[in-house]
């Protein structure tokens, strides 16, 4: 038996949090090791969901924001920790694997740092727009939605600019047609997951599904180009 650090209750030896309050009992007067580690472990939820997450997001386009919104949550990692551990990842390599690909000028490198952060702060205005698009849905189910899909977004990104850095390593190589040929399926497969995700998350026919799908992206699109061209024009003018 231990004493909660934080409320002073008793609490059972195998537990790991208190049942009053619900602190953990992990302590930080340890070695640093350990203590790192075991917060990579909760920042990554290193402990089997995190793969079965992951699995079903990229393999069953909608099926893990279907899940979880009906309430199977304890499988599987939570949305918002998920999305912040790809997008940290993203945002740490995007730079770096842009950088190494094709010839940049200035500006297309300042826009290439702007639209991935664009992105992260109009999460919450793609949620609204599902919204608008889906009537009769919850704004917080359409949040999650999003989050996965935009989980998706990075993940492909990232897969494309790793492709791309390739000629950048070995310009004279001659592997331009094969990187080329192996982008085309990630360009088909985003395409194709989002129509997937909003046909099976919303469950609406397939013609009304794909006429959302258009005015999503031409609306979504339509936004963050209008916020980067806003940004530019505010950093140019400062």
């Amino acid at each position: 038996m231990s004493t909660c650090t934080n409320c002073s209750h008793t609490i059972p030896e195998p537990a790991h949090f208190c049942n009053y309050c619900g602190q953990s009992t992990v302590s930080f007067e340890r070695p640093f090791k350990p203590v790192f580690t075991d917060m990579i472990h909760e920042t990554l939820d290193i402990d089997g969901r995190m793969i079965k997450t992951f699995k079903m997001l990229v393999k069953r386009p909608g099926q893990l924001s279907l899940e979880y919104c009906k309430g199977k949550r304890m499988m599987f990692t939570p949305p918002l920790r998920m999305y912040l551990v790809i997008s940290i990842i993203f945002f740490l390599l995007w730079p770096v694997l842009y950088s190494m690909g094709d010839v940049v000028t200035s500006e297309m490198a300042s826009k290439a740092e702007q639209y991935p952060k664009i992105m992260f702060c109009l999460l919450p205005v793609f949620a609204l727009i599902l919204q608008m698009l889906f009537k009769k849905t919850y704004y917080l189910s359409n949040l999650i939605f999003a989050i996965h899909f935009h989980c998706i977004v990075y993940l492909v990104f990232l897969a494309e600019f790793a492709l791309t850095s390739v000629l950048a390593i070995a310009p004279d190589s001659g592997l331009e047609i094969v990187v080329a040929l192996l982008r085309w399926p990630l360009d088909i497969y985003l395409l194709v997951y989002c129509a997937l995700a909003l046909k099976r998350n919303y469950g609406h026919s397939w013609r009304s599904t794909l006429f959302r799908y258009a005015m999503l992206i031409l609306i979504y699109l339509s936004v963050v180009n209008a916020s980067v061209v806003a940004i530019m024009a505010m950093v140019e003018s400062s």
